[in-house]
């Protein structure tokens, strides 16, 4: 029996298990990986593809193949990495194939059999998306970026000589039906302690929906309980029916692909100019940057870095509803400001504004590229590859991006754009060259610059398998 839309808004209270799925079988076995939970592999290589228009038939047949080899499912995902907490035994090489609307044309589907989110169907390089994004003019993209993409496919593995003999393997078979475009090589960055961390060197990735029983549980052995922050979410603010898919259960989901270039060099100096200025030490400058500790730890919990493995992610701003300890333009209090549109003025109430606020969740899984040497502090040719699922795409990225991050009057007037993703309101704002941004010209420094992107879908792997 087909899965309903209350099965999709309406969870069992710990989340789906992998191991008895029950009526999620078939969702685990057609569902691409990558999406519930992220991969989890150390390496991966990103290639940017463009189906060569002679040989449609052909890449049908590639995709078909490489499906059948490689994309793995969110159910072998979970069981492979079930074995390997339990057995040691590593899984296999991973890997997801995602389509553009263009890539669905120039694969010749009709224009119904293509996903309908708006945002998708125009293209991150749209006029209208750049300009509510505040990005950059295409121009002034990585010329890779710059291209008509048709698919990305993202091939991962713990071990980077075993993933590049893989992906030389592929792109011999795959430059016969397809340019490649663009290729991105990211890893995983991590902190002296094991933490996983993005090249300003913050813990990444703490606070994350969940959807899974084994995610749950970690978290709530982690943090007691959820009294002041549930992290737990519904399938229906991550998957979408894919009516392409040749099961009762197929889903997919959309992707947002970025790629942002970070100053870490320019960071650290404004970090400790910040110290200086403020008369505090370097450690508590950055946490009223990003909202937390490099370790993680919540500044509206902590005044000091507490040094967890695994920080807390159960916290709110109930005791800080002035932000004295945790500032209104904070990174994690920008994108996900835990109810603090229950509390302005003409706000329909707390519980209300805080459901509608984690509707625009997304499920983030970036990965770092460039240099991997921690003590370094580059300027250029470093920074993350931004992934992130969501299932309304106007709804969730661009909304937080352009409604929370990008604004000065979010949460309040005056309060200033995110000091790290936030982007000047309008491409016409944007510096004529990298790096040339300023405090007096912007209010608040770029440190991270959006070099080219693209809206994918993830179809589901029944859909792949089956190409004609």
């Amino acid at each position: 029996m087909a899965l309903t839309e209350a099965d999709l808004k309406n969870l069992p209270e710990t989340g789906i298990d992998p191991v008895n799925p029950g009526k999620y079988q078939g969702l685990l076995e057609d569902l691409q990986g990558n999406i519930l939970k992220g991969h989890g592999r150390e390496h991966s290589v990103h290639l940017f593809v463009q189906w060569k228009p002679g040989q449609i038939q052909g890449a049908k047949e590639w995709i078909q193949a490489f499906t059948r080899t490689y994309v793995t499912s969110a159910k072998q995902q979970a069981d492979e990495a079930l074995r390997y907490k339990q057995e040691g035994i590593a899984g296999t090489i991973f890997a997801n194939v995602f389509f553009s609307r263009k890539g669905y044309e120039a694969l010749e589907f009709e224009p119904f059999q293509v996903p309908k989110d708006q945002p998708f169907t125009m293209g991150m390089k749209n006029s209208q998306i750049r300009d509510f994004l505040g990005d950059p003019e295409v121009k002034q993209w990585e010329v890779g970026y710059q291209n008509e993409i048709h698919a990305l496919i993202l091939i991962a593995d713990d071990h980077l000589l075993k993933l590049l003999q893989a992906v030389n393997q592929i792109t011999a078979k795959l430059r016969q039906v397809a340019i490649i475009l663009h290729r991105e090589d990211g890893f995983i960055l991590r902190n002296q302690a094991g933490q996983v961390i993005e090249h300003f060197g913050f813990v990444d990735g703490v606070s994350q929906p969940l959807f899974l029983k084994r995610d749950i549980v970690k978290a709530q052995t982690n943090d007691s309980d959820f009294s002041q922050w549930d992290p737990r979410a519904s399938l229906d603010i991550l998957l979408v029916k894919d009516h392409n898919g040749k099961t009762e259960d197929s889903y997919g989901s959309y992707l947002v692909y970025r790629k942002l270039e970070q100053d870490v060099k320019a960071f650290r100096a404004d970090q400790q100019k910040l110290a200086q200025t403020l008369n505090i030490n370097n450690d508590l400058a950055g946490a009223l940057v990003m909202g937390r500790f490099a370790d993680g730890t919540p500044v509206t919990k902590s005044d000091i870095p507490t040094y967890a493995v695994t920080p807390t992610n159960n916290f709110n701003y109930d005791a800080d509803v002035d932000a004295t300890k945790c500032p209104f333009h904070a990174h994690i209090r920008k994108t996900n400001p835990r109810g603090d549109t229950g509390r302005v003025e003409s706000s329909p109430g707390f519980d209300e504004a805080l459901a509608v606020e984690k509707n625009h969740r997304i499920a983030r899984r970036a990965i770092s590229y460039g240099e991997n040497d921690t003590n370094q502090a580059p300027q250029t040719g470093s920074g993350l590859l931004f992934l992130c699922f969501q299932a309304n795409i106007e709804n969730q990225f661009n909304f937080m991006q352009a409604r929370w991050s990008n604004p000065d009057r979010f949460v309040q007037v005056g309060v200033g754009p995110d000091p790290v993703i936030g982007q000047p309101e309008g491409t016409q704002k944007w510096p004529k060259k990298w790096g040339e941004a300023d405090t007096q010209e912007y209010g608040f420094k770029l440190w991270a610059f959006m070099k080219g992107g693209e809206y994918f879908f993830a179809p589901s792997i029944s859909f792949l398998t089956h190409l004609g």
